[in-house]
């Protein structure tokens, strides 16, 4: 029976740890959605994309 302690402990353990590997795996996602999130990013420098969208634009425009 002492045997089955130390595995019944491992497995636990790795349960444990398969359940934070899994926790930090969804907040990584999170953070990857995040800073790929293009309506964020317009919208805390809009004035930044509009001059980058009026360049383009003009930049296209002189394009024969």
């Amino acid at each position: 029976m002492s045997a089955a302690l130390p595995r019944e402990a491992l497995e636990a353990r790795i349960v444990r740890e398969r359940q934070a590997l899994a926790e930090a795996l969804g907040d990584l996602r999170e953070q990857a959605r995040a800073e790929l999130d293009l309506r964020r990013h317009v919208r805390e420098q809009p004035t930044a994309w509009l001059g980058a969208a009026l360049l383009v634009g003009f930049v296209l425009g002189l394009r024969p």
